[in-house]
């Protein structure tokens, strides 16, 4: 059986935290598309890859990951 890589997500309070970029900051990247990111509900999942790789300047993150979806 093949093994699964599920990516790893946050709430936007949480990957603040653990990023130290400003939660304001964070939801403009993932309103534009830049950091990809999901709609679970009312919150919203940023893939923490995603964000890393954008922090870091690439333009994609090295890690497959979770697509956009329209917020």
């Amino acid at each position: 059986m093949a093994s699964l890589d599920f990516p790893r997500v946050a709430t936007i309070p949480r990957a603040a935290a653990e990023s130290g970029v400003p939660a304001y900051r964070i939801r403009q990247l993932c309103k534009v598309g830049t950091v990809r990111s999901v709609q679970c509900g009312r919150k919203v999942l940023v893939n923490l890859s995603s964000l890393a790789a954008w922090m870091q300047g690439d333009a994609e993150p090295t890690q497959p990951g979770i697509r956009r979806v329209e917020l």
